[in-house]
């Protein structure tokens, strides 16, 4: 199994996501609406049958997936095909 890094392990395609703060200001622009933008999050839970690792920035549709509260932090519970694709941090 992964190393999760909270006390979570979810069952098939899913992947647990510690969801980032909204961007109000883009390029100089202040956003009004947050729901016209993707969501970004990093992943905090994984098992074996996901592509995506703890520790991977991903974006992915604001409707998406369920939330999850684990210890008083709020949680996304997102399924693999949810998500639009995985941030490079350029680190690697």
């Amino acid at each position: 199994m992964k190393n999760n890094k909270v006390n979570f392990s979810p069952v098939g395609e899913k992947v647990l996501v510690e969801v980032h703060p909204f961007e109000t200001q883009v390029n100089g622009i202040y956003r009004v609406d947050h729901l016209q933008q993707n969501h970004k999050g990093t992943v905090v839970a994984s098992n074996n049958s996901t592509p995506l690792y703890v520790d991977d920035v991903v974006v992915y549709n604001p409707s998406a997936g369920v939330a999850v509260e684990i210890d008083g932090v709020e949680y996304r519970l997102l399924r693999v095909d949810e998500v639009y694709g995985i941030v490079d941090s350029g680190d690697k």
